[in-house]
């Protein structure tokens, strides 16, 4: 990766804006209490701050450029707090700081990481965070030698509420949430779309994923048939329901055939755009619901959506494309998953007419990879169930969360593995907190490559 000057120049400033809201003197205490400016006192106090603020030990060659700051310092009559500024601003802008730097050499392809490299993961990975004196402290003294020691360290790094906030990281990427915030409808046809709107759908998903992994603590599959929800007043009324409250407020969705799990939240059916577009959604069901592939269209093909018409909705057009010999192949793989979600419209309202007056449908079928026969469903509520009792969506979900815990694409070298921790996963009830464990204790973080992955 290439790294300019205005990048360079950018850290720069961020270290030094953030040195300057510090108290460097309380900061360095907690290191030690001298405040002696000799060689031996400031490479002690380097030694023990680079250590926290770069995740591991320093070398002697690290230590003796940061004492070369401090010495500098000196030299032209600062005091102690502000040589201990200046390394500390240094410290910020070290690619160490900067990047999870890991040692890449050795004779074996595979190695397992060091103490410290697996702190910083492990960290990352449950907290989103740097590693934490208790964390570091296991690094030192060989608390996370022994697969006992990393357990216990995963089951006291689970209970801390960081791993809430960073939990709701995934649901956020896998579902890209943040699109909500340049989503814009055609006014003309939903007149009462605002960004309050949109808001209020990214935190009715984000409470939904808190109440249903960390609340109710069941499997993560129960995210696609969990019969309840939260939402606004605002929210509330866009989705047919009987408003409650002033705020975000959860709602028993026991009785209402219509909701209940995360496709039928608006935060994932406008995904489909103004046209609730059976092309995008159907895509969305396949790759990221059900693991499935379909290759690229052909370039040069026209791909706008096609827009419903009097006679002529989003269903029959679908129907069209895969009875039609040039665009049946490819999109009777994906399109048909996205039967069951006609009802709502392009901002998650739920109809029985569209617009031009077409009735609408919700039943269809469903073929999940792998296997050789599609199964019939009548509602969206029975396509729900069927996707939350799915092994494909189980399997996804794991392939999912591992991706984004390790941060990298999976590849095939890493199948075996993700065979393990999707077994360990289920074996620990499913549930976000399992699988987590699972990925952490398996080698795809415990170990590293020596060289890169074919």
């Amino acid at each position: 990766l290439n790294v300019d000057l205005a990048h360079v120049e950018a850290y720069a400033k961020l270290a030094e804006r953030i040195v300057g809201r510090m108290d460097v003197g309380r900061f360095a205490a907690s290191f030690g209490s001298s405040t002696n400016t000799s060689a031996a006192g400031m490479r002690r106090l380097i030694a023990a701050m680079g250590k926290w603020l770069l995740r591991g030990p320093l070398n002697e060659r690290e230590v003796d450029a940061y004492f070369a700051i401090s010495n500098a310092v000196v030299k032209e009559g600062g005091d102690f707090n502000e040589a201990v500024r200046y390394i500390v601003e240094a410290m910020l802008q070290s690619p160490r700081f900067i990047y999870r730097i890991e040692e890449q050499v050795g004779a074996a392809k595979v190695k397992s990481v060091n103490p410290y490299e697996l702190a910083s993961r492990l960290s990352y990975i449950i907290w989103g965070a740097s590693p934490d004196k208790a964390l570091l402290a296991a690094a030192d003294n060989g608390g996370l030698a022994t697969r006992t020691g990393i357990e216990a360290q995963v089951k006291r790094m689970l209970s801390d509420s960081r791993t809430i906030t960073q939990s709701s990281q995934f649901i956020d990427e896998w579902l890209d949430l943040g699109r909500l915030d340049h989503l814009r409808p055609n006014p003309k046809h939903f007149p009462k779309w605002n960004r309050q709107l949109a808001e209020d759908m990214r935190a009715e998903t984000l409470a939904f994923f808190n109440e249903v992994v960390w609340v109710q603590k069941r499997p993560m599959a129960d995210l696609f048939n969990a019969q309840l929800t939260f939402a606004t007043p605002r929210l509330a009324q866009h989705y047919g329901l009987s408003p409650k409250g002033t705020t975000l407020a959860k709602y028993d969705l026991s009785n209402v055939a219509s909701r209940g799990g995360l496709l039928t939240q608006g935060s994932v059916l406008t995904i489909g755009g103004d046209e609730a577009s059976m092309v995008t959604r159907g895509l969305f069901v396949l790759h990221d619901v059900l693991r499935g592939h379909v290759e690229d269209p052909p370039p040069g093909l026209d791909t706008t959506p096609v827009p419903s018409s009097p006679g002529k909705s989003q269903r029959t057009i679908a129907e069209q494309r895969i009875k039609a010999q040039a665009c049946g192949g490819c999109h009777s793989k994906f399109e048909p998953l996205a039967f069951g979600l006609e009802m709502y419209d392009g901002i998650g309202a739920f109809h029985e007419k569209d617009h031009h007056g077409n009735t609408l449908r919700q039943d269809g079928e469903i073929l999940f990879p792998g296997t050789d026969k599609p199964v019939a469903y009548q509602s969206s509520a029975q396509l729900m169930n069927m996707l939350a009792g799915s092994d494909r969506v189980k399997e996804t979900i794991t392939w999912k969360v591992t991706q984004w815990a390790i941060g990298r694409p999976i590849v095939d070298a890493d199948r075996p593995i993700l065979d393990k921790i999707h077994r360990a996963a289920q074996d620990g009830g499913g549930t976000y907190t399992s699988l987590i464990k699972a990925i952490v204790m398996s080698d795809l973080v415990q170990k590293t490559r020596t060289e890169p992955t074919p």
